[in-house]
């Protein structure tokens, strides 16, 4: 029996003078995606969002016998042909999300974590925590500043936890269990981005700095001291990363919060110290994630790093950052899955407004921000990519704060001083998959053929659900309208309209 889904709110629409609208949310009203209950036999589901007028507006489809003759793009799904596990879909609890969440009255923060975590929202089911402060905090720091005897004898979190971090992360992890029947909890990935400067060569958190070696234990013993720290708070984490960005403090562009290390020195202190430490401490069962950097420099960072088996050994996946990927093939992926097939490969975070050359920041209503999203999430998956995290959660109208001014747009932005928040096209690039593809679905073939020679082809992937739904998610990147027909040699066929500029998920059963 199908659960009768409900209705949904439309979107508040509001033109900021970009290329699309943004979606406006207050104290007493937000729009809603309601959670995708089931279809109908012999039915297909299809929502659909466009830079013209659309926002996740849904319809119903009824399979046919498949039809010869028609010169729309055939897109025939193969269940027998299956690539890679989903490990889900997210975003960051940075210090700056906290605060520009707090800043809202009551009502619009409880509304604009729904819009993430609930199943009215995206049910984001990954959380990527920060382990002391980033860019992205008002001021530079870690756990143990002031150690005048260079020990972690005083290591402590900071306000910044306990104010923006840790009771945000409890309220998302209450609404993702909101869900009936719920298996695709919220899981918490960890990440730092710098020591204690005294650690460092540099002796200060940003810029060029490597790990003095006489401090590789301690810096081992500091990632523990954080996992005890929260798991005191009531927060478990299910994956922790060697660092980010380690390329920032070799070749420092940016200057905030860093720890460079080069793949051999990185490979040493995995294999004698931070992985025998994970290991033999009661967190013995969280994963370590390695990279976390561009893929601009795979494979060959990780062959030099993962060239000891026994470093290899205590890896359990492998992060990467989209920031270059326009100058670095997708091909690359797979490369990385067939030198380590086992150690899931994760994009791990991603933002619009970070090149130098895009003088504005925040873009609210840019389509061809949300665009990027998602065609990159189509794109990378079919190489391999089993997941999607996002940057900041939400960011104020500057893009920030950021001490480090290193500001970007998010798919949340929020105006305090209105007491309201809006939803980018970003936003609804991420409802396409994170609303259809929960974790553990698996990559499934899907052969396009046919099509309009001269308007092109819209980009497609697909994934079987572990509740056995077929789930396609398309982008039409065109200015034109494409009609797209869904073949499954199980049930048939239906065909769906795409709008010029469109996001679009059919899903059936």
């Amino acid at each position: 029996m199908l659960l009768a889904e409900p209705a949904a709110v439309p979107c508040m629409k509001r033109d900021f003078g970009f290329d699309s609208f943004v979606c406006v949310c207050n104290s007493s009203y937000c729009d809603t995606l309601p959670q995708v209950q089931g279809a109908a036999p012999g039915k297909a589901l299809v929502y659909t969002s466009s830079k013209a007028a659309l926002r996740f507006d849904k319809e119903e489809l009824t399979f046919t016998m498949p039809l010869d003759g028609d010169d729309t793009q055939t897109l025939t799904v193969n269940r027998s042909e299956t690539y890679q596990s989903v490990s889900g879909f997210g975003g960051a609890f940075t210090d700056s999300f906290g605060i520009n969440l707090v800043a809202l009255p009551d009502e619009a923060q409880e509304l604009l974590l729904r819009s993430y975590f609930s199943p009215d929202g995206l049910e984001y089911n990954i959380g990527r925590v920060p382990i002391g402060g980033t860019d992205f905090s008002t001021r530079p720091y870690s756990y143990a500043d002031n150690s005048p005897t260079k020990t972690l004898s005083n290591f402590e979190l900071q306000k910044e936890d306990f104010t923006y971090k840790i009771p945000v992360i409890k309220r998302a992890i209450e609404m993702r269990q909101e869900k009936p029947n719920n298996v695709d909890k919220l899981l918490l990935y960890s990440s730092i981005w710098s020591p204690p400067a005294w650690m460092k060569t540099s002796n200060d958190l940003s810029g060029f700095g490597r790990l003095k070696e006489e401090f590789y234990q301690m810096y081992a013993d500091y990632f523990v001291k954080f996992l005890e720290a929260y798991e005191a708070q009531g927060l478990s984490f299910y994956c922790v990363s060697t660092g980010n960005e380690p390329l920032n403090g070799i070749v420092p562009f940016k200057h905030f919060n860093s720890l460079g290390w080069f793949p051999t020195k990185k490979s040493k202190w995995i294999r004698e110290n931070l992985g025998p430490t994970i290991r033999k401490s009661k967190f013995k069962d969280v994963k370590l994630l390695t990279h976390d950097d561009q893929r601009i420099l795979l494979p060959w960072e990780l062959k030099k790093e993962l060239e000891d088996n026994v470093t290899s050994s205590y890896i359990d996946m492998i992060g990467y950052h989209w920031y270059l990927n326009f100058i670095t093939p997708s091909s690359i992926l797979d490369s990385v899955h067939e030198l380590w097939p086992n150690k899931p490969i994760i994009n791990t975070e991603s933002c619009n407004g970070d090149k130098p050359w895009q003088f504005t920041r925040v873009m609210p209503g840019s389509w061809d921000r949300g665009e990027l999203y998602l065609a990159d999430i189509v794109e990378v998956m079919k190489h391999w990519t089993t997941g999607w995290i996002d940057w900041n959660l939400a960011l104020n109208r500057e893009g920030g704060p950021t001490w480090a001014k290193n500001w970007v747009d998010a798919p949340i932005i929020v105006d305090a001083n209105k007491g309201e928040f809006y939803k980018n096209p970003t936003y609804y690039a991420m409802a396409h998959v994170a609303k259809f593809v929960p974790r553990d679905s698996l990559r499934i073939g899907l052969k396009s053929a046919g099509g309009n020679f001269f308007s092109g082809t819209v980009e497609s992937i697909a994934f079987l659900r572990p509740d056995g739904g077929i789930a396609v998610i398309l982008v039409n990147k065109h200015n034109s309208e494409h009609r797209v027909t869904i073949r499954d040699p199980d049930r048939g066929e239906f065909t769906l309209s795409a709008p010029a500029k469109s996001f679009v998920s059919a899903i059936y059963w």
